[in-house]
């Protein structure tokens, strides 16, 4: 997939709010680029579509998560649980150093329902980087790959959680939560896993696949409590 190119934050913002405002099919390229003091052809080269442009700052914004996981990586003695938590801060705190955008594209998102699938593939993104540095990060077991791939999607999930809760409030600062959150997420499911792991299967137990079904709203300590059962 191409990356979408890096848009000044005003431009960026000022399309996004256009579009909330004006409506999806009523603001065309043209509108948009005018808007932005810059041609249609520009807009185009500079930013792509329409739907390029309400995501344009997520590729910066995975790069920069992406280069933070490398430094913990780096570090001797680096804690997993520290990094995750820092990383998906870093996501959660770009929302709130661009409030307007933030709010914006919220609003934009519940009127026009093709954008959510963009919206959740961009989520997937933040997963797979959370998950490749978890995969290397996380002490070596048989099943790190798999504690990886549980991990990041469940921070993932109390990230979400925390930003829609925040759009509904987004006078308070919920970072502080977040971060005691995260933390206690990560130790949770490590030292669930490794429980599990260090006791003994039943003569002629079969491996089981656990699947949990949370609801979209669901909050952290239903997040923690069903994958906590999951790992049991």
């Amino acid at each position: 997939m191409t990356e979408t190119p890096r848009a000044a934050p005003d431009v960026v913002t000022g399309s996004i709010r256009l579009l909330a405002e004006q409506g999806w099919e009523a603001t065309t390229v043209d509108r948009l680029a005018l808007a932005a003091g810059i041609s249609r052809a520009t807009f185009f080269r500079k930013f792509g579509s329409k739907e390029d442009i309400v995501f344009a700052d997520h590729a910066a914004n995975l790069e920069r998560l992406e280069q933070q996981l490398a430094r913990a990586a780096d570090e001797p003695g680096a804690d997993p649980a520290v990094a995750l938590r820092e990383g998906v801060l870093l996501v959660f705190r770009h929302h709130l150093d661009h409030r307007e955008r933030a709010l914006a594209r919220n609003a934009l998102l519940r009127q026009v329902p093709q954008l959510r699938d963009r919206e959740l593939i961009t989520s997937h993104r933040y997963e797979r980087v959370l998950q490749r540095y978890l995969r290397s990060a996380l002490p070596d077991s048989p099943g790190r790959a798999t504690l990886a791939t549980a991990l990041s999607a469940a921070a993932v999930a109390v990230h979400n959680a925390a930003l829609r809760a925040w759009l509904r409030a987004p006078d308070t600062d919920p970072s502080a939560e977040l971060a005691v959150q995260l933390e206690r997420l990560a130790r949770t499911l490590v030292s669930g896993y490794e429980d599990g792991a260090a006791r003994p299967a039943a003569a002629g137990a079969r491996p089981a696949v656990v699947v949990t079904v949370l609801d979209p709203g669901a909050g952290t300590e239903e997040i923690l409590a069903s994958v906590r059962d999951a790992l049991r």
